[in-house]
């Protein structure tokens, strides 16, 4: 008898998680206007790219504001918060509004607006530590929870670096690895809030794992030690921006970015922001940014909506 009362209780409180979490998508989903704030560094500025123009194919008007800093760890968002509370001065963020531009901290972006969603995530190259994650993400969840109230808390799962990234060798860490590590750690912080994901690194390994969509990295059949400008390497399939020419310098230098999402990874980012959020079929959106083919657009599409679907019957 013992055991099935404790068996009822578990399943009640799943039920209370699976109706919160569909309430949540219910109460955005049903509105033409959303508003977005995110804390988080150029990942964050990656996945909201083209989030505004996919929303409004969807016939949603989606708000978003940013507090977002360059390369910044949670942990640093965390201090910068304290740093406010000592000191009024401290105001590192940046809104930018109808009426004018404004330097903000924190807690006064929290306060700024009625947000409906509040997203959290931690640096890239952190993502996979999960003792990085703490004590830092309890205190900004406290501080969302404290200045904005109503806002739901999502956490956005970042992506794993490209193959061929230095920062993987130099750790002992393949792609796949990074990633199961990273998806493990951002699970974790999720089931203690009880936060959904916005699952974009699973989005971005569906499709690296998709037949014929490998990148074949380095490219064998391109010179690395001899390169003649503007030659790239082959990059066809990359979610991420990888090799350019940087054009600052007297001479064009090639150079490897092996993080930031490109057109199509800001693209794919922006359909699993989009459906997490508003509840809405990514599938159904018809824009896509100038680059991106129509078949490109309908797959990334097709594996937005499979992964958030995915990642919502795991509630």
């Amino acid at each position: 008898m013992r055991l099935k009362k404790w068996a009822c209780v578990v399943l009640a409180l799943l039920a209370i998680t699976h109706g919160a979490s569909q309430r949540a998508i219910a109460q955005v989903g049903q509105s033409d206007s959303v508003r977005v704030l995110t804390i988080g560094n150029s990942f964050a500025q990656n996945a909201c790219r083209y989030l505004k123009e996919i929303a409004a194919d969807g016939g949603v008007n989606l708000e978003i504001g940013t507090a977002n800093l360059g390369g910044c760890t949670l942990e640093r968002h965390a201090k910068l918060a304290k740093q406010f509370g000592e000191d009024a001065s401290q105001r590192p963020y940046t809104r930018n509004t109808d009426e004018g531009t404004f330097k903000l901290s924190l807690q006064e972006y929290l306060a700024a607006d009625n947000w409906d969603v509040v997203t959290i995530q931690q640096h890239s190259a952190l993502s996979y530590q999960p003792e990085s994650y703490h004590p830092y993400i309890d205190e900004l969840v406290e501080l969302v929870r404290r200045h904005a109230p109503r806002a739901e808390i999502l956490i956005h799962q970042t992506w794993a670096y490209r193959p061929d990234s230095p920062y993987l060798r130099e750790h002992d860490l393949t792609q796949e690895e990074m990633y199961q590590r990273l998806a493990h750690a951002y699970a974790d912080v999720a089931e203690q809030f009880n936060a959904r994901i916005i699952p974009v690194g699973t989005a971005f390994q569906r499709v690296r794992k998709t037949e014929g969509r490998k990148v074949v990295v380095p490219d064998p059949n391109y010179d690395f030690d001899n390169p003649v400008f503007p030659q790239l390497p082959d990059q066809t399939h990359s979610l991420v921006a990888g090799w350019s020419w940087d054009k600052r310098e007297s001479k064009p230098v090639l150079k490897l970015d092996f993080k930031h999402a490109n057109t199509a990874g800001c693209y794919l980012a922006g359909l699993v922001w989009y459906e997490t959020i508003t509840g809405r079929d990514a599938r159904k959106i018809q824009y896509a940014p100038n680059g991106i083919n129509p078949e490109d657009a309908a797959f990334y599409r097709e594996t937005a909506h499979k992964v958030v679907v995915k990642q919502r019957a795991k509630r």
